[in-house]
């Protein structure tokens, strides 16, 4: 892997982990109010990611055994809606899942047309009277940071990408750049 796309993952994983810490600290405070967990599996979906991220989750799935990543490629050409990464309802490259999947379920605040909302699984926080601010992941923020991480990315790798990888194109990506 060239030093450029080395130094891209390492900036793409360093927003990993500021997202990781956020939602750690918000498992911790709110441990009694959340349902996600292994197992849980409903908000699972096959999505298509930006390239940084179908690079990531691609290397992790290069690390699998024959058996799984067999298992996976034939899932995968049998759905496009549940995740094929889904075994047994347990996502086989959990610590390389995409932004979009470690903070799903958890409360996002976004502005949509001038008006602040929040979003979160409605399984989760139930009892909970009012979120502080600090509790929120700015969704707005997350993706302008990720696509300056994306972008950065496409431009050290040389072969052409697309805006977009279907997890199941991304399954293979990895040997490939």
């Amino acid at each position: 892997m060239p030093w450029q796309t080395q130094q891209t993952m390492k900036n793409y994983t360093d927003l990993v982990t500021r997202v990781d810490e956020h939602i750690q600290r918000l498992a911790r405070v709110h441990k009694d109010h959340l349902a996600c967990k292994k197992g849980c599996d409903e908000c699972c979906r096959h999505l298509s990611l930006f390239p940084v991220e179908a690079f990531a989750l691609s290397r992790a799935f290069s690390r699998l055994d024959d058996p799984c990543r067999e298992k996976i490629l034939e899932q995968a050409q049998q759905t496009d809606r549940a995740c094929p990464l889904l075994v047994d309802h347990v996502c086989m490259v959990y610590e390389a899942r995409p932004i979009i999947c470690r903070t799903h379920g958890y409360p996002l605040y976004m502005e949509k047309e001038g008006r602040a909302m929040v979003d979160f699984c409605p399984k989760n926080f139930k009892g909970v009277k009012k979120l502080d601010r600090s509790d929120m992941l700015d969704l707005d923020r997350i993706n302008t940071l990720l696509t300056a991480v994306n972008n950065h990315f496409i431009a050290c790798v040389e072969n052409g990408l697309p805006d977009r990888i279907p997890v199941d194109q991304a399954l293979e990506l990895y040997p490939l750049l």
